[in-house]
């Protein structure tokens, strides 16, 4: 066996990829892509025994990553854990890295019988036997609980988690989204007691839109632009496929049936869908700027009537056009595995912050025209990161350079 494989096997303990995807799911055709792993480098029970990589769906650089939530993330947490049995919702998640904490997310949660908004209740079992995960794909199969299973699946753009759930057809199926969240005492400013939001669901849109105000890295900010980055917030917009039976809003764990709006902390609402209803597509766009420019970026990137295969396909695309400039030869599957998923890794951030030519900056807390990036982090790359994207990604250097100037111009 070779150094490489053998630092293979010792780096993912073990894990490979647990099936191909699908045909429908594997255009185009891409050796590289397929033998990336993003499981290599996620587990472990401290941030010191992981390799604190998060297996997310998304294209290079993407300005929102989609994963399985298998964990409340925060700072040295991330959201999803190999070793967990139970998913709790699917996450749009701006944590770039362990040690780098999450912001303004949303959480998009699948479940039948009564609507359950808290994270400990809502968990639903699984097997790794029943996952599929890939740049551009993912899929599991969730147990109910009650003698059926719900079947998701994920794929993204930068600024839209298309997902789609295949639930039983004898039980009652919601999607709840999340905004606003429980946090840990140590991560909060005394003067805020939890992370503050919007929620509102439009029946006749057939939209869940909110605000999340979230920002763990708040623990580092300079006092100069504190009072600024307090108005910061994650905006969303949510729809669905399938008309609404029943609605409503959950705040601080009480369920409160065809509420449309609240605001606050602790909040969720949910759609319930007809009797009989089968398959349930929903794609949320997500901003920094507002719930309109979610509802654009919605728009933009993923329109109505667009399949999840052909979301899936043009991230696998994406992914094939960077990774497919490297052919290597005479190399084992294992050290494919190992290579090709280092490059995946390198071309995940620093990611996109501008949305439709525009970007929101907490330095001043104004929205600015122009592209910008963040999630720099000298910690969290390789170290020849920068060397590398010139050579893989020239065409985001000058705008990377720029952003961070660009960021503190009032």
């Amino acid at each position: 066996m070779s150094k490489i494989s053998a630092f293979l096997v010792l780096l993912s303990s073990g894990l490979s990829l647990a099936s191909k995807c699908p045909p429908s799911f594997s255009i185009p055709k891409s050796d590289a892509v397929d033998h990336v792993n993003p499981l290599i480098g996620n587990g472990g029970d401290t941030p010191n025994g992981s390799g604190g990589m998060i297996p997310s769906t998304a294209p290079p650089f993407a300005m929102t990553r989609w994963v399985a939530q298998t964990h409340q993330n925060y700072v040295s947490v991330t959201p999803y854990n190999h070793t967990a049995s139970t998913i709790h919702g699917f996450q749009g998640t701006h944590q770039p890295a362990i040690w780098m904490g999450e912001s303004g997310q949303v959480v998009v949660v699948p479940g039948t019988g009564s609507v359950k908004s808290k994270f400990e209740d809502r968990g639903l079992r699984f097997s790794n036997d029943t996952q599929i995960t890939s740049p551009s794909y993912y899929r599991v199969e969730l147990d109910t609980g009650d003698g059926g299973r719900i079947l998701a699946e994920q794929s993204a753009t930068s600024r839209v988690g298309h997902l789609r759930f295949t639930f039983p057809t004898d039980q009652s199926a919601y999607v709840l989204l999340e905004a606003t969240r429980p946090t840990p005492i140590t991560y909060i400013p005394t003067n805020i007691t939890y992370p503050l939001g919007s929620i509102a669901v439009d029946p006749a849109r057939r939209e869940i839109t909110g605000s999340n105000s979230e920002r763990q890295d708040w623990i580092i900010t300079p006092t100069s632009i504190a009072q600024n980055t307090r108005n910061f917030k994650g905006y969303f917009c949510a729809r669905f496929d399938a008309p609404f039976a029943k609605f409503g809003v959950i705040q601080n764990g009480s369920e409160i049936p065809g509420t449309q709006t609240r605001t606050g902390s602790l909040l969720s609402a949910y759609a319930r869908f007809p009797a009989g209803t089968r398959k349930v597509n929903v794609r949320v766009g997500v901003s920094f700027i507002s719930v309109d420019q979610a509802r654009k970026n919605l728009d933009a990137e993923i329109a109505n009537g667009v399949a999840l295969e052909q979301t899936a396909r043009r991230t696998r695309a994406a992914w094939a056009e960077k990774l497919d400039r490297i052919q290597l030869e005479g190399a084992s599957e294992a050290d494919k595995e190992v290579f090709y998923t280092a490059f995946f890794h390198t071309l995940q951030y620093p990611y996109e912050q501008d949305e439709g030519g525009r970007y929101y900056s907490g330095y001043d807390n104004r929205v600015h025209q122009g592209k910008s990036y963040t999630g720099y982090s000298i910690w969290d790359t390789f170290r020849g990161e920068w060397a590398w994207l010139i050579l893989f990604a020239p065409e985001r250097i000058p705008s990377m350079i720029t952003s961070t100037r660009m960021s503190y111009v009032a």
